[in-house]
């Protein structure tokens, strides 16, 4: 009787384990489609990358199940798009919200897939008259569609725009923020939330911005580290070169270059990391196929080494 119920435990702890390491293995569903590479590549040519179509700023849910992004074309607003991983494909793309007036733009989506946040120019007040720079919205998934989107109020000390949106797991905000008298270059804020409400932003200190221009921060989920886009900057490799910072026990660490190749003579931004830490999709204007050309914009991914920029951090 001992001997089978020995066996038995063992046989349960052996289906535990088995379960845990396919799960870990099998963290992101859609890595039988990419490939390791340490040169940037189309992120799902034809599926999710399609060439002609302006795309950026890619948000995944934890496990990759679904991805939001920005389509747009010259004239035209931008509009948020959403697709879900089904066998080894993203579904057909569909609109978050299907208002052809105002912009969309700069979307992210939640660890569950449940909540998107975004930027909007839609109206803010009952005269629906809509506004003159982006304000922070949130979709909530209820039913079969994304419902009505909620205004994030966020206390700030002067007008302006926002962008890039970008949330931890604890639901601690990180945005960039741009004021409209053009007094100063944008920004890089954060703002924890507490008691049901969002505190007062602070802004993130002077190594990471600088009296340049900085943008499309992606925050870890846990808050390891914040990748950005910072333009104009000295050394740089392109028209807007993508940067880490690491969070220290006394503060976030100075900003490093990601460097050759992720950085290219082009555009480089709206850089998210999955969740292993094994790979970096980001948008760029580079063309995927002739050297010194550009095409914006498109979908890229890349292997990466968080474990490297550690380092470079603690040689220095």
């Amino acid at each position: 009787m001992k001997k089978r119920f020995a066996q038995l435990v063992l046989a349960i702890v052996g289906i535990i384990m088995t379960s845990c390491t396919n799960e870990k293995n099998n963290d992101i569903i859609f890595y039988s489609q990419l490939e390791n590479t340490n040169v940037p590549k189309l992120f799902m040519p034809g599926n999710v990358s399609k060439r002609g179509v302006v795309h950026f700023g890619s948000s995944f849910s934890k496990h990759g199940k679904h991805l939001v992004y920005t389509i747009t074309s010259k004239g035209k607003p931008g509009r948020v798009v959403y697709q879900t991983f089904k066998g080894d494909m993203f579904s057909e793309p569909e609109l978050v919200i299907n208002d052809t007036i105002h912009s969309y733009a700069d979307a992210s989506i939640s660890l569950d897939g449940k909540t998107i946040t975004l930027t909007s120019n839609r109206p803010t007040n009952i005269n629906k008259t809509t506004s003159n720079y982006s304000n922070l919205w949130q979709f909530k998934h209820t039913g079969d569609d994304w419902g009505t989107p909620k205004l994030l109020t966020l206390e700030m000390d002067y007008k302006g725009g926002f962008g890039y949106p970008t949330m931890t797991k604890d639901k601690t905000l990180y945005f960039a923020y741009l004021p409209d008298d053009g007094s100063r270059n944008m920004d890089i804020f954060t703002s924890k939330f507490k008691n049901k409400a969002y505190e007062k932003p602070v802004k993130l200190p002077p190594h990471i911005n600088s009296e340049k221009f900085e943008g499309d921060p992606f925050i870890d989920s846990h808050e390891r580290f914040l990748i950005f886009a910072g333009f104009e900057r000295e050394k740089t490799y392109g028209k807007s070169d993508l940067y880490i910072s690491f969070k220290l026990k006394n503060g976030w660490s100075k900003a490093i270059n990601l460097g050759k190749p992720i950085n290219s003579h082009g555009f480089d931004g709206s850089p998210y990391v999955t969740s292993d830490d094994k790979y970096l999709i980001f948008t760029s204007s580079r063309h995927p196929e002739e050297k010194d050309k550009e095409e914006y914009f498109n979908i890229f991914y890349v292997s990466f080494d968080l474990e490297k920029y550690k380092k470079q951090l603690n040689d220095n």
